[in-house]
């Protein structure tokens, strides 16, 4: 029995000294749990320690030997419990919103996370946080009150009075008389009314519809507040232009983003005002991440050289974009669009965002619209508008715009002939001129243009889906 029992023994320990699989120590500290891809320099580095601590702490001879599901206890965050965990930050999350909702001081989140600006998380951004924690071991108690200041007074000074960390009070309102609140405590207005988890003040919700903003996107910006206001608001450089819609509180803005913008960090602000004071309520602002479109090239030799002459171009941009800068308050469309010609396939000519290289130049242009077949068959109205431009221009030959409401325009080029005028009423389906090929044209085609908030944006989006986002307004 004893001799079975030593081979037994000695099996487990040559098993073990083969594969030398490392055991998580019992240490103080979180737990982080190793994924695909990770190495003890990576998991150092992200958390600001050293390989050598993590080896130590967690017993780890080898430091190759890391699986997937590891479990390893994070130095340098002594006292605290629960698993690390990575999180999106979300549109309206800050740094004292997850605090509160993690139960963790902000500034153990600023440590996890390096963050160096605590107070411009931005949306989409991968943060790590502490889960299934000990209660009161991780947990800190903000007092449920709020710090009204003068205007001189900042979130340093508040502090620094009140005994807070200057990460946990936040600034909530554009009144002369700022009101500063404590992390733990529901956002509430300058008349002490409560907001949302993440929004202040009567902002119950924002949704940005697509999430990922991209270049040639039509992004719809629905806010929805406890009752009736003004809304202002940015995105990034673009003015946005909120109209209400059938329930009360519910608003929508359309923005397009250019094809060529800089991808990047960008704030989305929006400003709520009373219909009865134009006193500001409510104020949001928050970074959001801006990416890069996937569009190819494309070279095209041959257009009338008049038609790529800045003295040309420029006037005539100029023009359009004068045109097209009202922004009408009724909407007149409903609906996806349809394409405004029969005669397509599923290669399309040219289509959205291409970079362009014309008579053997620079890719100093891009492609404005989609590019359908045909030469002199009927061009129909996508949806519902009013005309508001037809005329023949350089390089968009004759040309038509029609104004949708709420700043949405469709455009259509290189005509050979125009149906409408001017201040005419159209409907979904209606012939309003014939494909041609006057203009910057090589050839007889159809380009068809859409422009949201002063933007040229990518048409298949408008025939793919309904703009607004249904559920978005």
């Amino acid at each position: 029995m004893w001799k079975l029992s030593s081979r037994v023994l000695l099996l487990v320990i040559i098993l073990m000294m083969l594969f030398s699989i490392p055991v998580a120590a019992q240490g103080d500290g979180p737990v982080y749990i190793v994924q695909a891809g990770d190495t003890l320099t990576a998991i150092a580095a992200r958390f600001g320690t050293s390989v050598d601590e993590i080896m130590a702490l967690n017993g780890i001879s080898d430091a190759s030997r890391l699986f997937v599901g590891m479990e390893l206890i994070i130095p340098g965050f002594e006292g605290l419990s629960g698993v690390l965990t990575n999180h999106e930050v979300a549109l309206g999350e800050n740094l004292e919103n997850l605090a509160h909702k993690f139960n963790l001081p902000p500034e153990v989140i600023i440590r996890l996370n390096r963050i160096v600006h605590p107070d411009k998380l931005y949306v989409g951004q991968e943060i790590v946080l502490i889960e299934g924690g000990d209660e009161g071991e991780n947990g800190i108690s903000y007092p449920e009150r709020w710090l009204v200041s003068s205007a001189e007074e900042g979130r340093l000074s508040i502090a620094l009075t009140h005994d807070v960390n200057p990460w946990s009070i936040e600034y909530t309102s554009g009144q002369p008389n700022r009101t500063w609140s404590v992390v733990g405590s529901p956002f509430q207005n300058m008349e002490g009314e409560a907001g949302s988890d993440f929004f202040p003040g009567i902002i119950e919700e924002i949704v940005i519809t697509p999430s990922i903003i991209e270049q040639g996107n039509t992004e719809t910006i629905h806010v929805r507040t406890k009752r009736a206001a003004n809304l202002e608001g940015r995105l990034g450089d673009y003015v946005l232009e909120f109209f209400p819609n059938s329930e009360l509180g519910d608003y929508n803005a359309l923005q397009g983003i250019h094809a060529l913008e800089e991808p990047g960090l960008y704030d989305l602000e929006i400003i709520v005002r009373s219909p009865d004071t134009d006193a500001i309520v409510s104020t949001f602002i928050q970074p959001i991440e801006f990416f890069e479109g996937d569009y190819g090239f494309q070279r095209i030799d041959g257009v009338p050289a008049e038609t790529i002459d800045p003295a040309n171009t420029v006037p005539e941009q100029n023009l359009v974009e004068e045109k097209l800068a009202l922004v009408s308050e009724e909407r007149l469309w409903e609906g996806a669009f349809d394409f405004p010609s029969k005669y397509y396939t599923e290669r399309f000519l040219s289509t959205y965002g291409l970079r362009r290289s014309y008579n053997n130049g620079s890719y100093f242009y891009y492609h404005t619209g989609l590019d359908f077949y045909g030469y002199d068959i009927p061009i129909y109205a996508p949806a519902d508008g009013r005309v508001v431009f037809t005329g023949s221009l350089t390089v968009r030959g004759d040309t038509t715009y029609i104004d949708h409401g709420w700043g949405v325009y469709s455009g259509y080029f290189h005509q050979s002939e125009i149906n409408v005028t001017v201040g005419e009423m159209v409907e979904r389906g209606q012939v309003i001129g014939k494909v041609g090929g006057s203009g910057r044209a090589t050839g007889p085609h159809l380009h068809w243009e859409i422009w949201v908030g002063g933007v040229p944006v990518d048409p298949l989006d408008w025939v793919e889906m309904e703009i607004p986002v249904v559920g978005a307004g």
